[in-house]
Formats: C-alpha cells, structure tokens, sequence
C-alpha cells in the first residue's frame, strides 16, 4: 500500500517539475500544476492499472511500449480535462511520461 502512495506523490509533485522544466508543459498557476498532479496521481492508481491489463496482448508484442503510450495519452487527456493546464503536443507528452515514469521509478526505489 505505501508503494502506491509513493507513486501517487510522485505523480503529484511531477506536474509542477514538468511545468517548470519542459517548454511545452504549461498551467496557468501552481495550483493548476497540482490539480494536474493529483488527477494523474488518481489516473494513474484507478485507470491505467485498467488500460494496461485491457493492452497486456498488444504491451507483450511491444515489449511495454503501449504502457508508455497509455502514460503519454493520460497526460495528453489531462491537458484537455483540467483547467489551466496544457500540453503543446504529444511529444511534450512523452517527455512528461517519461519524466513522471522516472520519478515514480526513484520513489519506488526509495521504499
């Protein structure tokens, strides 16, 4: 259980890292970088765990490259559902994920 909110912190504080490192990832204030956090801290607990066993034939094919795409179109879904958060393209979206992917990786290490 303590992975899993390690992994939603991560998500949580990776929005705002994102808006201040990547160009192409933007919110209008800090408090729409952490309602973006928490939405994809949620994302990731509730529906990507759903997204991957539905893609688990198509991620053994690809050797987990569908589980990445899952992560760049829940960020790219973010920037459409939250207010004051956005995404210039899908490849802001895939250097988001990956940057949300390897701070989840450091918080796990970390437990």
């Amino acid at each position: 259980m303590r992975g899993k909110w390690l992994g939603f912190l991560s998500c949580l504080l990776s929005m705002p890292l994102c808006t201040r490192l990547l160009d192409g990832i933007s919110a209008d204030s800090m408090r729409d970088a952490l309602l973006a956090g928490t939405v994809l801290g949620l994302a990731y607990l509730l529906i990507r765990p759903l997204l991957r066993l539905l893609t688990f034939p198509i991620g053994c094919l690809t050797l987990g490259l569908s589980g990445f795409l899952i992560d760049c179109g829940l960020i790219l879904c973010l920037a459409r559902y939250v207010p004051g958060f956005h995404v210039a393209g899908p490849e802001w979206a895939a250097l988001a994920a990956l940057l949300v992917n390897v701070l989840c990786l450091v918080a796990g290490e970390l437990r």
